[in-house]
């Protein structure tokens, strides 16, 4: 389970960037400072 304030697990996503979209991971970012967003989706009332 991940916790506020512990180190986040390691996932892999597609990204959006520079009009395609391409596969990223947590680690590829190592080093640097990272923010990580989750949007639901249209149509969820959150």
């Amino acid at each position: 389970m991940v916790k506020v304030g512990k180190q986040a697990p390691d996932f892999e996503g597609k990204a959006y960037h520079n009009g395609d979209f391409k596969n990223v991971k947590l680690s590829d970012y190592d080093g640097k400072w990272r923010i990580v967003c989750f949007y639901p989706g249209d149509f969820t009332f959150v």
